[in-house]
């Protein structure tokens, strides 16, 4: 029986007052789940929060900051308590290299620029190394976990031997990279001294490159250029070092060879 209009009206008025007074984060989803709308949000977002792989697909947040090269922060925004300052530290940018040890024929030609020169007569050796100090023997071992990078450039690619490394060449010890005319290496020395290399190609030996050698645990290591990882040793046991870099050239033939640096990064664990 249909109601008459002026009781159908007030009915229609009264629903109408009762929704707009109702809280909608009390109304249940439907009438087989009493689940409150605020109940599902809340448990959705913990849901969210619990997920550690939440905005981590490719083109969400924290994926694109991870592939960001720089994250947007204000300049000067940053401050230095929440650095971390947990590892011994060279930046050498060579404004000076009295502290160098070298040889006849390395000279300190501007800042930001060392030069290794053979001159003219065959089977000359050049070299330049940052030594350790008495009271930093330990500093340099491979259980330190070192790091170091360089920049180096030559202006010749025949007829010499080139070492750019952690350690002493000459006394088969330390890891880096050998140059042999114009050939590129990874090389290390075991604790046997024994030299072991792996040739590294598509690097233009006559531009600046920088060179860096990551060890990690003390067993796997790693050779970069430019950034670029070009090849990884693991399980092995490099030899201790006596030098934190260690710059030499020897000229093949009698020519002159010329070998170029313009800084060095060297951190590791505290001895």
């Amino acid at each position: 029986m249909e109601l008459p209009k002026p009781k159908k009206a007030i009915l229609i008025i009264s629903i109408i007052i009762i929704m707009a007074v109702l809280n909608w984060g009390d109304l249940t989803k439907s009438q087989a789940d009493n689940e409150t709308i605020e109940e599902a949000i809340a448990r959705l977002i913990a849901a969210h929060n619990a997920d550690e792989e939440s905005h981590l697909a490719t083109g969400q947040s924290l994926q694109s900051h991870k592939a960001s090269e720089i994250i947007d922060h204000l300049a000067q925004s940053v401050y230095r308590d929440k650095l971390i300052f947990n590892r011994f530290q060279i930046d050498e940018h060579f404004a000076s290299i009295d502290g160098w040890g070298k040889s006849a024929g390395v000279t300190h030609d501007a800042i930001s620029q060392i030069t290794l020169n053979s001159s003219g007569v065959i089977n000359t050796v050049r070299y330049c190394y940052l030594g350790i100090g008495d009271s930093l023997e330990d500093q340099a071992l491979s259980s330190k976990d070192p790091i170091w990078q360089t920049s180096v450039k030559l202006d010749q690619i025949t007829n010499q031997i080139i070492y750019i490394m952690q350690g002493d060449p000459e006394g088969e010890e330390g890891f880096g990279f050998k140059i042999v005319n114009g050939t590129l290496y990874a090389t290390w020395f075991d604790d046997d001294n024994v030299e072991d290399t792996t040739e590294i190609t598509g690097v233009t030996l006559t531009d600046y490159n920088i060179y860096r050698c990551e060890l990690e645990d003390g067993v796997t290591l790693k050779w970069y250029i430019n950034g670029v990882l070009k090849h990884t040793e693991s399980s092995i046991s490099p030899s201790g070092s006596s030098a934190y870099m260690y710059y030499y050239l020897k000229n093949t033939a009698a020519e002159e060879k010329i070998m170029y640096a313009r800084d060095f990064h060297f951190d590791a664990d505290y001895q």
